[in-house]
């Protein structure tokens, strides 16, 4: 078991490092691609749970080891299960996939892959294959989305955008996704928080997506590569584990934290917010998710996604004492609805 462990974690370090004058290249290119997210998706102006998402980052961060990168967190205005990663050490989390992650150690896996693209250079990499010269020069001539650096520039940033964009949507392949997905297993597991909790996310985003679909990058629930990825993510977590170290998966900690999150699609054309935002309930003696979406929710239609937004499906039943994620309408979510008794507890 321990020679597993030293193999993996050495071929972790192999991956790492590159020169300091391909870094200030890569660190050009998120700078340039940053302004795009966010004109493309719009910032979540809630300085609440983004000073939440930059805290979670920073204890990952913590662990790594003469980093190349200051990592910049980003939660985006976007509803959908998606996070991503571009050169330079920027990552940016939907809030849509805050509201489907039900723990701290979720979130810190699901952070620690993204950090991993970074750290590995996978985006660098991949851009390299498919733009060859053209990237060099975006870097050297800092293009902007508005167009500094001349016509070249511009073509050369139309082409980087298209890459990353795409990237984003249909991954990596299968080596560097799973490289990314051992990144995440590491940094986890160094800043405390359990690293089975990556595979428990994996599971529900496939029970999600062969229902209505997601958005996470190199995530095919029926694919068998997936299927393989899930276990390997969890046996590469035991391995982990049996190096002794305390962990944490902090649910009830995080469901808190993120309180208030809108949900739902909103129309930024209009400047219509999303239709929903997050409570924390504490569930009671004989509820059911049809029972709380109609009450809460006021859609009993919503009882499928409030239980898969907390780790279960419909057909479960609704422990009582426990706490959930469930949307409410907007108008209706007031300072008192927020007010609850936490347990206090480091599940």
């Amino acid at each position: 078991m321990k020679k597993t462990l030293l193999v993996f974690c050495t071929a972790i370090a192999l991956v790492v490092g590159a020169s300091a004058e391909t870094a200030k290249d890569e660190v050009k290119i998120g700078e340039q691609y940053d302004k795009f997210v966010r004109d493309q998706f719009g910032v979540v102006h809630d300085e609440k749970i983004q000073k939440y998402a930059s805290e979670m980052s920073q204890k990952l961060a913590a662990s790594i080891e003469n980093p190349e990168f200051q990592f910049h967190i980003l939660v985006i205005d976007d509803p959908m299960i998606n996070a991503f990663a571009v050169p330079g050490g920027y990552v940016y989390i939907a809030r849509g996939m805050l509201a489907y992650l039900d723990s701290e150690a979720e979130f810190a896996g699901v952070l620690g892959h993204e950090m991993g693209h970074v750290i590995g250079h996978h985006s660098y990499k991949q851009m390299q294959k498919s733009m060859g010269d053209s990237l060099l020069m975006l870097a050297g001539l800092g293009a902007t989305v508005a167009g500094g650096g001349g016509a070249q520039g511009a073509a050369a940033w139309v082409t980087a955008a298209s890459t990353l964009s795409a990237l984003n949507g249909a991954g990596y392949g299968r080596d560097l996704e799973s490289q990314a997905d051992e990144f995440g297993l590491i940094y986890s597991m160094d800043a405390g928080f359990d690293p089975r909790e990556q595979s428990r996310f994996f599971r529900s985003l496939q029970f999600k997506e062969r229902v209505s679909g997601v958005e996470y990058h190199g995530f095919m629930a029926s694919h068998p590569e997936t299927v393989e990825r899930v276990v390997k993510s969890r046996e590469k977590a035991d391995i982990l584990l049996n190096r002794g170290k305390s962990s944490v998966v902090n649910r009830e900690q995080y469901i808190i934290a993120i309180e208030g999150l809108a949900y739902g699609r909103g129309d930024k054309n209009t400047k219509t917010p999303p239709p929903f935002v997050l409570k924390a309930y504490r569930t009671k003696e004989g509820d059911t998710y049809r029972g709380i979406a109609r009450e809460l929710s006021k859609d009993e239609g919503m009882a499928f996604e409030i239980a898969v937004m907390n780790g279960m499906t419909e057909k479960d039943a609704v422990p009582s004492g426990y706490l959930l994620k469930v949307p409410v309408p907007r108008k209706k979510m007031s300072e008192k609805d927020s007010v609850f008794a936490p347990s206090g507890k480091t599940d």
